[in-house]
């Protein structure tokens, strides 16, 4: 059992360091690369907090890196609901999607549809139970 999770555990490393290794061969920072994922996931007019949850980013870095972003024109930022700001992309921003993260979201699907129906299924279910239990441990901690 105890080999089984270092295997699991090894993967999941194993897999960062493979989407850092990506961010760097496309020229973006992780913290770049994780805004525009989510961005491409979720849209142009993300609001900004979003980004903090979904990304994974800390705040701080990604307000960095929206900045960084800004100077080379792919996002602007516009006020949202309340205290909301939404993230826009420009159409330089959209390209740089499309160039980047977006083939990389074609790699991930390609791979995922190599797998059988059954398998895909599987594998949400496992990975969604893991995360659920760690989630709840991680709140009595």
């Amino acid at each position: 059992m105890a080999n089984l999770f270092e295997t699991y555990n090894q993967i999941i490393c194993e897999m960062g360091v493979d989407y850092h290794n990506a961010a760097v061969q496309l020229g973006l920072s992780d913290s770049e690369f994780n805004i525009l994922y989510t961005l491409y996931i979720e849209g142009s007019g993300t609001n900004q907090s979003v980004l903090y949850k979904k990304s994974g980013v800390a705040r701080s870095t990604v307000n960095s890196a929206i900045r960084k972003m800004e100077g080379k024109e792919w996002i602007y930022l516009v006020p949202g609901t309340g205290r909301n700001t939404r993230v826009m992309l420009t159409a330089a921003g959209e390209a740089a999607i499309a160039q980047t993260v977006g083939r990389i979201v074609d790699i991930e699907k390609q791979i995922f549809s190599d797998f059988s129906e059954e398998e895909q299924q599987t594998l949400i279910r496992l990975n969604r139970h893991f995360e659920t239990h760690f989630k709840e441990a991680i709140k009595k901690l």
